[in-house]
């Protein structure tokens, strides 16, 4: 925002957030530690990882409270996963690939997603630049129009193989009005059902 031009800005993606980076991702309650890929969508809607299976998870970028690397990062407690890492060996490097993402709706009901790269000091590059993203003003200012794009995003990133929108993702979408949405469907003449892709 200059002075000349008072009107500020969306925030911009950062190349490497849009491609992706791979890491680990750990639970401690699971004690499971899973390769994924960790993007950002290129309008900076959703941090989201892909699993080896081609599953993914969204995380709301607006959702997230905190961004953590380093010595400030959550340590795996349980021993198989300080084993998977490595964490008891002396000349461990953990602390230089660690990130953890802190979302949630409030700053009470907290969940901890837990990443590790595979290089040294990229979690730190990712914590500035997702929290840039979750605390820029528009982020969580966003007009209506907005909203739309972030639901059009959301679907067209979970394209089937055919490169089709499956109809199930419509319905997890808006969970609340299936009758609403099946009517859309009808209108529209698109296939409704269970076993549409």
């Amino acid at each position: 925002m200059s002075l000349r031009n008072p009107v500020l800005q969306p925030p911009g993606v950062k190349a490497y957030l849009s491609q992706g980076e791979r890491f680990i991702r750990w639970d401690d309650e699971t004690t499971i530690a899973s390769p994924v890929i960790l993007r950002v969508d290129p309008k900076g809607y959703y941090l989201y990882w892909t699993y080896q299976s081609k599953e993914m998870e969204f995380l709301d970028i607006t959702s997230i409270r905190d961004t953590r690397f380093g010595k400030f990062a959550k340590m795996p407690k349980s021993q198989k996963l300080r084993d998977v890492f490595n964490m008891d060996f002396p000349d461990n490097n953990f602390l230089l690939k660690t990130l953890t993402v802190v979302s949630g709706p409030d700053m009470v009901d907290l969940t901890f997603h837990n990443f590790v790269s595979y290089k040294e000091n990229v979690g730190k590059d990712w914590a500035e630049d997702v929290l840039a993203l979750a605390k820029h003003p528009l982020t969580a200012n966003a007009s209506r129009s907005t909203f739309l794009d972030k639901s059009l995003v959301k679907l067209k990133m979970q394209l089937n193989p055919e490169g089709k929108i499956p109809v199930k993702n419509f319905f997890q979408m808006f969970p609340a009005d299936r009758k609403r949405v099946e009517a859309a469907l009808s209108a529209c003449h698109l296939p409704k059902g269970k076993m549409q892709p």
